[in-house]
């Protein structure tokens, strides 16, 4: 794995949303682990399960459990240990505080989570870190890997028609549409081609 890779740290509100959770991570393993690597820790994976439990009180370890040890299974590298929050600022909400702790231990470059307010830049300022939303992180991708993302989006398609019952239907809008409802909507408008910055991306 080239040690230059830029690497990435998930929030647990980036794990809890499905859309957002498949996408970065399969961006990561369609590449092969070259675009950018994924790390978060036990903390953030309790509070993703925690999360889950919560709205979904009778949700199975089959359902639940078996995603964790996928992810587990497919990043081994991506577990933080030994970090200690009292060795950077507390953020806004203490209960991030382990968050920023667990992505400046390692270092990563960037921490992606959907409450960068949590992480304003006084508190976050020199320790190395970019804060994105999801919907930045998935646009920086989109800038440095655009064959990349159209892969991704060409097997999303795929993979929606093999669970669409009855088939049928626009499955590339399903698919950019779940994506503006996990709060990457510009990222779904650069895959329509709607986003005047950028190009579109061939599906």
């Amino acid at each position: 794995m080239n040690s230059a890779m830029p690497l990435a740290f998930l929030d647990a509100n980036v794990l809890f949303s499905r859309t957002l959770r498949d996408w970065i991570c399969q961006l990561a393993l369609d590449s092969g682990k070259t675009a950018f690597g994924l790390r978060w820790s036990e903390d953030v994976l309790a509070e993703w399960i925690y999360r889950m439990r919560r709205r979904s009180p009778d949700i199975s370890d089959d359902s639940l459990g078996r995603v964790r040890r996928l992810l587990e299974q497919a990043f081994p590298e991506a577990m933080v240990v030994g970090y200690r929050p009292a060795d950077v600022p507390q953020p806004r909400d203490v209960d991030d505080w382990h968050v920023l702790a667990a992505a400046v231990a390692v270092p990563v470059n960037f921490l992606v989570t959907a409450d960068r307010r949590a992480f304003v830049p006084d508190v976050v300022a020199g320790l190395g870190v970019d804060i994105m939303t999801p919907d930045e992180f998935l646009m920086l991708v989109a800038d440095r890997h655009p064959d990349l993302v159209s892969l991704r989006l060409a097997n999303q398609v795929s993979y929606l028609r093999t669970r669409r019952r009855p088939p049928g239907g626009d499955l590339r809008e399903a698919a950019l549409q779940a994506l503006h409802r996990a709060g990457a909507v510009r990222f779904a408008m650069r895959l329509r081609g709607t986003d005047r910055g950028h190009g579109q991306l061939s599906a």
